[in-house]
C-alpha cells in the first residue's frame, strides 16, 4: 500500500504528538508560504482528500462537523494501525549504525 508524500507527512506529524493528534492546519506546513498563497484551494482540496484517503485505509480518525452536502475535518488522530505505520515510515527514513 503506497502513501504519498503529503500523507507519510500527515502520519509522522500525528506520531509526533503526545495524543497522537493534529489540527487540520498544521498539515499546511508541507508547503511552502508562496505556493500557499498561490494555490490556497488547490491545496486545501489536497489535504483533505489526503486525510479521507488515509481514513479509508484506516490509519487516522478525523474529527469535525458534518453539514447537509459537506464534511469538514478540524483535528486528526491516529489509529493503532496508524501509529504502527508511522512508526515503519520512520524507522526506514533513519539510518542504521554500522556497529558490529
Amino acid at each position: 500500500m503506497r502513501l504519498s508524500k503529503l500523507q507519510k507527512y500527515i502520519l509522522l506529524k500525528c506520531f509526533e504528538k503526545k495524543n497522537f493528534s493534529e489540527l487540520k492546519s498544521e498539515f499546511y506546513n508541507f508547503y511552502k508560504k508562496k505556493e500557499l498563497k498561490e494555490k490556497k484551494n488547490s491545496i486545501q482540496i489536497r489535504i483533505h482528500n489526503s486525510i479521507e484517503n488515509l481514513i479509508k485505509k484506516d490509519f487516522v480518525a478525523a474529527h469535525g462537523h458534518k453539514t447537509q452536502k459537506k464534511w469538514f475535518i478540524d483535528k486528526v488522530r491516529l489509529t493503532n494501525k496508524g501509529k504502527k505505520k508511522a512508526l515503519e515510515l520512520l524507522k526506514k527514513r533513519q539510518r542504521k549504525l554500522p556497529i558490529k
